[in-house]
């Protein structure tokens, strides 16, 4: 299985910062996070996951699901990166830090942020890395198979 999805309320952060609570599911695997819509509501991060993965699933080698667009400063944007490999899509979670990108950020269009796929255990990397089948994401993007919302 594979979708991502916003399962929690706007709430405010330690901080009074608005965010809400999503969910990446990743086969078997499901990885909580919390998106800032200080800059960005939810449903921009939807529009752009659902976007996101149909780029995945019409061929593109590579694609991104925004997890977290922070206000102005040094703090980091965050992603998912996907990689498609034949009938397989990897999954990594990636850290844009604004100022050292030679362009001005897009969260709508982040995918020229995603570079080539460093598979995790190879390079001894100290990040989680989840394989899905590219089944699941083009069913993910037509919404087959997870009940709606999760489907997206």
């Amino acid at each position: 299985m594979f979708g991502i999805r916003v399962f929690t309320p706007a709430l405010a952060s330690d901080a009074g910062a608005p965010e809400a609570g999503a969910e990446l599911r990743v086969g078997g695997t499901r990885v909580r996070f919390k998106i800032d819509l200080s800059r960005w509501g939810v449903a921009s991060y939807e529009r752009q996951w659902k976007e996101g993965i149909r780029r995945i699933a019409g061929g593109a080698s590579s694609s991104a699901l925004m997890s977290r667009y922070s206000p102005p400063g040094d703090t980091p944007h965050e992603l998912w990166a996907l990689w498609r490999v034949e009938s397989s899509v990897y999954v990594q979670s990636q850290c844009i830090v604004p100022n050292e990108l030679e362009v001005a950020f897009d969260p709508a269009s982040p995918y020229a942020q995603v570079g080539e796929r460093v598979p995790v255990t190879e390079a001894g990397l100290p990040l989680s890395e989840w394989r899905v089948s590219l089944s699941d994401v083009i069913a993910a993007a037509f919404n087959v198979g997870w009940p709606p919302p999760f489907a997206q």
